[in-house]
């Protein structure tokens, strides 16, 4: 019986010894060390995560983020603006581990949607949605059902010199034809009026806005994609033939097809140019340029009035793959939370898409003024319905600026249209 009891004890202590060591480790005098807790791993997929102003925002807020969930650590996957597109489609299809990942529009949102019917996790019973602006909510909303959550607004129009403004006695147009003679009074005094350049997405920022202010909105879009509607619509031609005219006019820099954006940032920060074809995001960049210059934005005037447009410039969107779907959407909730926002407004000089924010500065206190307004739509280009069909058109407009036959081109661009429509 005793030799019994003890090899029981043994069997015991083996047992509890053995739970311990399963638990954690056992150190080298004896000693039982506390195992790491299991982490749950997240793959964070942006065209953001550079080491531009922003990319140290988004950093930043990770790090933040994983102190305060020491149990999920965040994996980021940097794909260049270029390559983002291709390289988010090759990770869907591919089956390579992707949880959170960005779009940049609603046009790209949709692009990628067409993989597959189930490409994005539904959001759409998440609190945290409560604190967004319905309107920013809309162009991620299908069917009810909410796939995205936005981040913070911009705006696109002509970004100018308010110093020169002043110094001019010049005021900002409100017409298309009070546009013209703003442009005509800066030539004849030896100042570029627009800095246009030769990336071939700058002209929409021209272009797109005119489609807005000329009352092109979504469902005039929607009705373009089907046909209803064809692209020698007058306000389809309209918008190519104001375009073009700050070309054909001189308005633009003499060179502008060998310049890049940088280039044109240039010569508005040294004087030399008055307002440069632009989304908001790309005032930090110009007041660094020339601290000496207050830098306004203006909405690009059509024949009666300026419409103003809002461009959220990223839907943060959950991959319905993901392993650990609550863990994706407490990071989702962060990343695009009110705090985070609010920093990263201060630092893009950007609007929050969340409500009650608190950032005080007066240059985004305008810019809200505009994406704000109750006639402010959704960027024109933003709202075909892929990214695909969105450069498309672009490449035509660029087509045209560089002197192909209007009717050419409108050709071209329709065949575009219809091509996607047959194949869809």
């Amino acid at each position: 019986m005793k030799r019994w009891a003890i090899n029981g004890l043994l069997v015991v202590t083996i047992c509890i010894l053995s739970s311990c060591t399963h638990e954690g480790n056992i150190g080298s005098r004896g000693t039982i060390a506390t195992k790491e807790p299991a982490q749950v791993v997240l793959r964070y997929s942006s065209y953001l995560l550079d080491t531009a102003q922003a990319g140290r925002t988004y950093y930043k807020a990770i790090e933040e983020f994983e102190l305060l969930n020491p149990t999920i650590k965040i994996e980021t996957d940097f794909i260049q603006n270029a390559y983002y597109t291709a390289g988010i489609k090759a990770r869907l299809l591919g089956g390579e581990k992707l949880d959170v990942f960005d779009t940049w529009s609603p046009s790209l949102f949709r692009e990628f949607l067409r993989l597959g019917d189930h490409i994005y996790l539904d959001l759409t019973n998440s609190t945290f949605l409560q604190d967004f602006l319905p309107s920013s909510l809309e162009p991620v909303t299908i069917d009810g059902k909410i796939y995205g959550v936005p981040e913070v607004m911009h705006s696109d129009g002509l970004i100018y010199n308010k110093t020169m403004f002043e110094e001019h006695g010049l005021v900002v147009p409100q017409t298309w034809d009070e546009f013209l003679l703003l442009c005509d009074t800066l030539k004849a005094k030896g100042i570029i009026p627009v800095a246009l350049d030769s990336e071939w997405w700058v002209p929409q920022f021209i272009f797109g806005s005119i489609l807005s202010s000329n009352g092109a909105d979504s469902a005039w879009t929607a009705k373009l994609e089907s046909g209803e509607t064809k692209v020698s619509h007058p306000i389809f031609v309209d918008a190519m033939m104001k375009t073009n005219q700050l070309v054909t006019s001189g308005y633009v820099p003499e060179n502008w097809l060998s310049l890049k954006h940088e280039q044109s940032k240039d010569l508005v920060g040294q004087g030399k140019a008055a307002m440069i074809a632009a989304g908001t995001w790309d005032l930090p960049s110009i007041m660094e340029r020339n601290s000496d210059i207050d830098i306004g934005f203006m909405i690009v005037p059509g024949d009666e009035r300026a419409v103003p447009n809002i461009n959220i410039g990223t839907y943060r969107v959950i991959n319905s793959n993901t392993e650990y779907p609550e863990e994706a959407k407490l990071f989702v909730a962060f990343m695009n939370g009110k705090i985070n926002q609010e920093k990263l407004a201060l630092g893009a000089l950007a609007v929050p898409s969340v409500k009650g924010y608190e950032v005080n500065h007066p240059i985004i206190e305008k810019i809200a003024e505009v994406v704000t307004r109750e006639d402010a739509m959704v960027f024109w280009p933003h709202t075909v319905s892929t990214e695909t069909l969105q450069v498309k058109i672009l490449e035509g407009v660029n087509q045209y600026l560089l002197g192909t036959d209007l009717e050419e081109v409108l050709a071209i661009i329709q065949q575009a249209i219809d091509d996607e429509r047959s194949e869809y």
